[in-house]
């Protein structure tokens, strides 16, 4: 039989069991608040998704059950703003990045030119991308290759989509630093 009210502990219970049922329903019951925060900061249903997937992977990750101080969704909610700030937070490095390695906009000066200064900036990537750790290698070519954190999780063994998160930024800043130390990149930055 359906149950038709969930208490807080039946809900907490039911994440740390994995109950399909109650999981569903704090979905279903959860799902405006966390989309009002997410569509709040230009974010899609996908967004939303996948922060309330990995709240809820959060919870029942956690060695002991949390003891709640605050109503549940309360707590939930939190979890999940927390969640999507630092995505947020990847998101605008990643951004930024790409503005300084002048992705972003490419002059359409002469296409010979641009093609030598692609090909330098290429060079000067694959310089340093060959310098960081396999481990690093192997998280960025997957990134590269389109593949989300979930495959990336479950094609490198990691423990939790946060963990393959946390790689992804490390990994990424360590080589931005490196490229950014050459002297070459000030040229290569804004052109020859």
């Amino acid at each position: 039989m359906r149950k038709l009210f969930y208490t807080d502990a039946d809900v907490l219970t039911g994440i740390i069991n994995r109950d399909e049922r109650t999981i569903k329903h704090l979905m279903k019951k959860e799902w405006n608040a966390v989309a009002h925060l997410i569509n709040g900061s230009k974010g899609s249903n996908h967004d939303i998704m996948m922060v309330m997937e990995e709240a809820i992977i959060a919870i029942y990750s956690k060695a002991e059950a949390p003891k709640l101080d605050v109503k549940f969704s309360t707590y939930f909610y939190a979890v999940c703003k927390r969640i999507w700030y630092k995505e947020l937070r990847g998101r605008e490095n990643n951004l930024q990045l790409m503005e300084d390695m002048g992705h972003l906009e490419i002059p359409q000066e002469d296409e010979i030119m641009d093609k030598h200064l692609y090909e330098k900036r290429r060079k000067l990537y694959l310089k340093y991308f060959v310098q960081i750790s396999k481990y690093c290698q192997q998280v960025l070519r997957l990134v590269a290759s389109g593949y989300s954190n979930e495959q990336i999780t479950s094609e490198l063994s990691f423990s939790s989509v946060q963990y393959t998160r946390n790689r992804k930024r490390e990994c990424n800043q360590r080589l931005v630093e490196m490229i950014k130390t050459d002297p070459d990149y000030s040229n290569l930055c804004y052109g020859l």
